[in-house]
């Protein structure tokens, strides 16, 4: 057998969120997503507290926008957030 159901199940418990994430960021912006992404790993599979999951959700996409959008000047897709915010 190629796996077993347990290994099978923590496969899932990455793949199926990662596809929930590409799905959505055409839809709310990657920056958006990826904040709702990393808070969703760090609490759930990383047991971190919400004391170090909320400045590190944020945190990462702030530095990815800056790297992409400032200094490769990259344009990542956007959702509405980041349309209203003028970015």
């Amino acid at each position: 057998m190629f796996a077993n159901w347990h290994q099978l199940g923590q496969v899932l418990k990455i793949a199926l969120p990662t596809a929930v994430y590409v799905a959505i960021i055409p839809t709310i912006g990657i920056y958006v997503a990826s904040a709702l992404l990393i808070a969703l790993f760090m609490v759930w599979l990383g047991r971190y507290g919400f004391a170090y999951v909320v400045p590190i959700a944020i945190g990462v996409p702030l530095v990815t926008f800056v790297i992409f959008e400032k200094w490769f000047v990259v344009a990542l897709p956007k959702g509405p957030l980041e349309n209203a915010l003028g970015l």
